[in-house]
């Protein structure tokens, strides 16, 4: 969560499909775990990620974060790699992550579209 909340704000810039996103995370992860606001601002700490599954699973989740507002940040891209630096992976394989990230905005927006009614 607090990774995923440093994403948004890092810009400093949230946009309403943005904030949207962000809760939808928020209520997905279906915890009464409490979190500070101190403990937003903190770097978390990344032991919790200590498979290659759970690895990949917050990179694909922070990238849909990210490129679900169609857009994509310098602050953005950085934390994102600096992210999957960390946590191990090479640039190669977060450039495969990113791309993954790009069509699956391009699939929700499509949803989002057959949504409107005409």
């Amino acid at each position: 969560m607090a990774i995923a909340y440093q994403l948004v704000v890092s810009d400093h810039s949230v946009s309403e499909k943005e904030g949207k996103l962000l809760d939808e995370l928020i209520n997905g992860l279906r915890t009464d775990i409490r979190i500070s606001p101190q403990q937003l601002i903190e770097r978390p700490s990344l032991a919790i990620f200590n498979t290659r599954e759970s690895k990949c699973a917050v990179i694909l989740e922070i990238l849909t974060l990210a490129y679900g507002d169609n857009m994509f940040p310098d602050a953005e891209s950085k934390m994102v790699q600096r992210l999957a630096n960390d946590l191990g992976f090479s640039k190669t394989e977060y450039e495969a992550m990113k791309a993954w990230g790009e069509r699956s905005r391009s699939l929700l927006d499509d949803g989002l579209a057959m949504m409107v009614e005409r």
